[in-house]
Order: C-alpha cells, then structure tokens, then sequence
C-alpha cells in the first residue's frame, strides 16, 4: 500500500518536538507537530495513516487522555509514548491500553526509530482489513 503515512508528535516541550521533528524527517518521515494534546484534536483529519509520538505528562489533557479520545472517535493509530518521569503507575496503564511502547526522556534515537517503522508498519496493516 502506498498510501502516506505521518508520524503526529505531540509534546508540550517545543524544543524536544523540535528534536524529535528533526530526526524523523532527517530518516524520511513526514511529521506534524502539536504543542498540545487539545491542538491535535483540533486539527487532527480523521482517516490519516500513521503513528503518534505523544508525551505521557502533558497539562490540560495528557497523553494518555489523548489515546483514549483516539480510540473513542474510531481514530485509532499506533502509538509511543516519551516521559520525563518515572511514573510507573502511568506507564503500566499506557501498556494496558495498547502503547506500542514507552521511552524514558532522553530518547534513544535507533530505538525510537525502530519502533516508530513497527508502529507504521503496524497501522499498515491494520488499513488493509
């Protein structure tokens, strides 16, 4: 399927998004960025292929807030999670509501983009039922 794919970044921090934006596009990915969780629910076209990228602690809705909207709308795409915290708690409620995977800030960039390719990879698939 040769359909495009857009990995969504959201992060309240503009210069980690920045980063992030950066690398992706640097390996060939198309992105758009959000500064909020509330700014991709805005703009977000329903039927978009891809993946998201989302902070886990955002103010106002957070990421978590953010995959459940995904999923209640019938929006569902993959999604992988970044935190600055140590959150546990956080991070096992993430993996029960089926993140593909969760780092830790600073993010290592090989693996990041190992599982962004599995993420869209992922959504592919899905597409094709």
């Amino acid at each position: 399927m040769n359909e495009k794919q857009t990995v969504f970044i959201v992060d309240d921090e503009p210069v980690v998004a920045r980063a992030l934006a950066r690398l992706l596009r640097a390996s060939g990915y198309t992105t758009e960025v959000f500064g909020s969780a509330q700014e991709l629910m805005d703009g977000y076209k329903p039927g978009s292929g891809g993946c998201l990228v989302a902070d886990l602690s955002m103010p106002g809705t957070n990421g978590l807030d953010l995959k459940r909207w995904l999923d209640a709308s019938g929006h569902s795409m993959p999604v992988i999670f970044v935190t600055g915290y140590d959150d546990l708690t956080d991070e096992e409620r993430a993996i029960l509501q089926g993140a593909v995977e969760i780092f830790k800030k600073p993010v290592n960039p090989d693996a990041l983009l190992a599982v962004i390719e599995k993420a869209l990879a992922r959504d592919r698939e899905s597409r094709k039922s």
